[in-house]
């Protein structure tokens, strides 16, 4: 689902704009491995070949990874009035997919920006922003 997901969207949008334009995207292939390799034990090397053959050429130039406590993401899906099957997953799971993601991170660090969902809301934007801004002026 989230693969075909994931096609549909570079078919449609990512060929379209590419290096054309600033492309927001909330999850990409790091994403895939994240849950389905460190979530749920799936073979990486599967992944990322079907990844590769899903998302060809693109990938992202930066990615900001938003970390937050797992009880309050646990607390923040509660919270929400239509729940997806990733949402009912245990708590471990959560921890699995966040160290996942951390590990990512921290093997692309020029690529990553680590950001503790934990701080003010404004102090986050006004850091991601700036970071934009860095990005873009290049």
């Amino acid at each position: 689902l989230y693969l075909a997901a994931r096609n549909e969207n570079i078919q449609s949008n990512f060929k379209k704009f590419y290096r054309k334009k600033i492309i927001i995207c909330d999850r990409f292939s790091d994403s895939t491995i994240a849950y389905q390799h460190y979530g749920m034990n799936v073979r990486k090397n599967m992944i990322s070949f079907i990844n590769k053959a899903i998302v060809e050429k693109y990938k992202p130039d930066f990615t900001f990874l938003m970390i937050l406590d797992v009880n309050k993401m646990k607390l923040r899906i509660n919270k929400r009035k239509k729940l997806n099957r990733y949402d009912k997953f245990q708590l471990g799971f959560y921890k699995k997919v966040q160290n996942g993601f951390i590990k990512i991170a921290r093997n692309k660090k020029s690529k990553y920006m680590i950001i503790n969902s934990n701080n003010d809301l404004k102090y986050n934007h006004n850091l991601i922003l700036k970071k934009v801004k860095k990005l873009i002026s290049k």
